[in-house]
């Protein structure tokens, strides 16, 4: 118990000097910032950007704007399309972006067309379960999921905005990445001491089509295979010089690990181990990246009610990359380009050729995981 209540205390004092240099950053800029507060009114000027945002809130609703040159985006009703984006940029404490990124910025309609408009959570039926078998302070908790599923960003947005008495984990103790048969089976290189049993996973998933273009950009734990006879073109799923028939380009998950048909086929696998584990009732949670994303909140807080806990009242996003900039993340999207990057229907094929869609439509295992997460199929 007091190592758990003090690894807690050192993530809170973590985070207080995260807090305590961001404030000082923020007095040092040399261009002023004003804050007006008056009858519930909350006026947020930052002189000197290409970009800002204006917030308020009053008995009828809400009035929040960002401009960037002859850009506006402004709503004054709960349903506009574009209010939830800022509420989004508002939660980060986005105040500036610039103009390239403010024009690209999706609608609501994009997103939902893609994701729907509320959350897929799935375990939700565990929580009480998991409540009533293991102790507050025995309690910890922590992300799993494939390569590039937003794991990281759960991560982030636990340890910025749950408070529990157990310990929040970077990472499952069998290893986030792993397999999750690996469960009760492996342990981490930090994993050791951690009672598998008491730890609850969120594992995170993201739609098939967007992580394989995400692979491609950051393709860590991935061996894609390639050949003189290969054009450049990514993900790979049909060799395209092959032209007399269809010829897969196999790819191998992990350092020595099992070669599938293609990186489509190695998402199937991982995710085929995951639903049979989660048949199994063991307390879990799965989420959706782009629930994380796009209902951050709303996510954080049904995550750490779940396991016992009390999300902060001042709720913090994650603004730049969770996983950081460097190594094998160099490049990772911040929360902007993330916005932009999976909110736009148009952009979520990139990179693949016809004969790879063809490919990939065809899947039953795909289409069997879509139906299961709510995700839409791509509009060809």
């Amino acid at each position: 118990m007091e190592r758990k209540n003090n690894t807690t205390q050192r993530r809170r004092r973590r985070l207080d000097i995260d807090i305590d240099v961001r404030n000082r950053k923020i007095a040092a800029r040399r261009t002023p910032t004003v804050l007006f507060l008056s009858c519930g009114t909350i006026l947020l000027f930052t002189v000197g950007y290409t970009v800002r945002l204006i917030y308020y809130r009053s008995s009828s609703g809400f009035n929040e704007q960002i401009s960037s040159g002859n850009k506006q985006i402004e709503s004054s009703n709960p349903q506009n399309t574009s209010e939830q984006i800022l509420r989004i940029l508002a939660a980060a404490k986005i105040t500036n972006i610039n103009d390239e990124y403010a024009k690209k910025l999706p609608t609501w309609e994009d997103i939902t067309s893609m994701y729907g408009d509320k959350p897929v959570i799935h375990g939700l039926e565990t929580c009480d379960q998991y409540r009533k078998m293991v102790k507050p302070t025995d309690r910890t908790i922590g992300p799993a999921g494939l390569f590039n599923t937003g794991t990281n960003l759960m991560w982030k947005m636990l340890t910025n905005n749950c408070n529990i008495y157990g310990e929040i984990l970077w990472q499952a103790p069998w290893g986030k990445h792993s397999l999750p048969s690996n469960r009760l089976k492996r342990v981490a290189w930090d994993g050791e001491g951690v009672n598998q049993t008491e730890f609850f996973p969120f594992t995170m998933i993201k739609d098939p089509f967007t992580w394989m273009s995400s692979q491609c950009r950051h393709g860590y734990g991935v061996t894609f295979w390639n050949s003189e006879y290969d054009e450049e073109h990514c993900p790979h799923l049909i060799r395209e010089n092959v032209r007399d028939h269809d010829e897969t380009a196999p790819v191998q998950l992990f350092s020595g690990g099992k070669f599938h048909d293609t990186l489509l086929d190695a998402y199937n696998y991982w995710y085929g181990e995951w639903e049979a584990e989660r048949m199994k009732k063991y307390p879990h949670l799965a989420i959706r990246y782009e629930d994380l994303l796009f209902h951050g909140e709303e996510v954080s807080r049904i995550a750490c009610e779940c396991v016992g806990g009390n999300l902060t009242a001042d709720f913090k996003f994650e603004s730049d990359s969770a996983k950081g900039s460097e190594g094998v993340h160099e490049g990772a999207s911040g929360l902007v380009k993330a916005l932009i990057q999976y909110g736009n229907p148009t952009t979520r094929l990139s990179g693949f050729t016809a004969r790879d869609l063809s490919y990939a439509r065809k899947n039953n295992a795909t289409a069997k995981l879509m139906k299961e997460y709510a995700y839409s199929d791509p509009v060809l």
